[in-house]
């Protein structure tokens, strides 16, 4: 038996950091995916295979709980050097997690073989596929079932321990795919609604997305070195912010391409987004050269306080200009379908 789940990454498209100050974000699915296999084994060990990370490692169940236990105690430094420096600390947190919903009477070994196509802390979701495809797998092949266990509260713990506290949007566009609103609610909660895929397909068919290699910071680090700029009553940054989201949903509601208007959001949005401090110097320049040519540009994601990568690029109205060819162009789909599972 072996059980496949599979889950696309995500680019958000307006809304980054404010989102974690009560604005709307909307992100869409992206067609590059994050695939597990798992299958028994008879040993009662749990056999982690990466070819992506060439590391192939065997765990006992009591390792991974220690290792989730003390992750769960340690500092906010030393979760960030977890993060940065153990290549396979999302799994085994991810495995640890699930262990602790099981009595250990059903704990039984299994080999988990991941494969990602997605780049890694580059804004493309990698962490959020890998946390809803990881759990769907895992679920399936314990049995665990909802009601008692929904899919969704484990991904989201998962996702935990890698940004700490993550808006949920990753994660959930990744689950139902296409593109996701995540909308402020006025008792502070919030709500998640569904675009059709269409919404996505019309107003964003032009744009073109590069890789512009992952960050130095994890997003986590990113979000708690800048959220202060973003605090403090009608701070006039994230008005900005809520201004330019709240139209660009409007936009996405039109039946009729507009352009030009896409080009002004994402211009007022990457100025804000410079603003914060989380574009480098080099994306910013690139931009500036795309602007000039009549183009708009922005980061999706958390993007960067050092160095010259800042992760997801997104751009309109700037084809083949010769400051895009340092980067990878990503040629995959919008607006994809959400998690796969399936067994043979």
């Amino acid at each position: 038996m072996t059980i496949q789940a599979r889950a696309p990454g995500k680019i958000i498209l307006m809304g980054e950091h404010a989102v974690l100050h009560g604005c709307p974000a909307i992100a869409t699915a992206l067609g590059l995916y994050c695939t597990i296999k798992v299958q028994p084994r008879g040993d009662g060990q749990i056999e982690l295979q990466l070819p992506d990370l060439n590391l192939h490692r065997c765990y006992t169940f009591q390792t991974l709980l220690d290792y989730v236990g003390r992750v769960r105690q340690s500092s906010a430094q030393g979760f960030a050097y977890e993060v940065a420096t153990d290549a396979d600390h999302l799994i085994k947190c991810a495995i640890g997690e699930l262990l602790l919903r099981l009595a250990p009477e059903d704990w039984r070994g299994f080999s988990l073989r991941v494969e990602s196509s997605i780049p890694a802390n580059a804004g493309f979701g990698s962490s959020g596929a890998l946390a809803v495809s990881l759990a769907a797998a895992l679920l399936r092949f314990f049995n665990l079932k909802p009601p008692r266990h929904p899919l969704e509260p484990l991904a989201m713990s998962i996702e935990r321990y890698q940004h700490g506290q993550p808006s949920g949007i990753d994660h959930n566009t990744s689950l139902r795919g296409s593109t996701i609103e995540r909308r402020p609610m006025a008792n502070g909660s919030f709500k998640l609604i569904s675009w059709p895929k269409s919404a996505a397909w019309l107003q964003l068919r032009d744009v073109e997305l590069y890789d512009t290699g992952p960050a130095r910071e994890s997003t986590g680090q990113v979000i708690a070195a800048t959220r202060y700029r973003l605090e403090g009553p009608d701070n006039p940054l994230l008005e900005s912010m809520r201004h330019s989201a709240e139209r660009f949903r409007s936009l996405l509601q039109r039946p009729v391409l507009m352009p030009e208007t896409l080009k002004h959001l994402l211009r007022d949005y990457e100025q804000a987004l410079e603003c914060l401090g989380v574009v480098p110097k080099k994306i910013a320049k690139v931009i500036r050269a795309i602007e000039r040519v009549g183009g708009a540009a922005k980061i999706c994601g958390a993007g960067a306080l050092s160095g010259d990568q800042a992760g997801a690029l997104l751009v309109i109205g700037a084809p083949a200009l010769p400051e895009l060819a340092q980067f990878r162009r990503i040629n995959a789909p919008l607006a994809v379908d959400g998690l796969e599972v399936c067994e043979t």
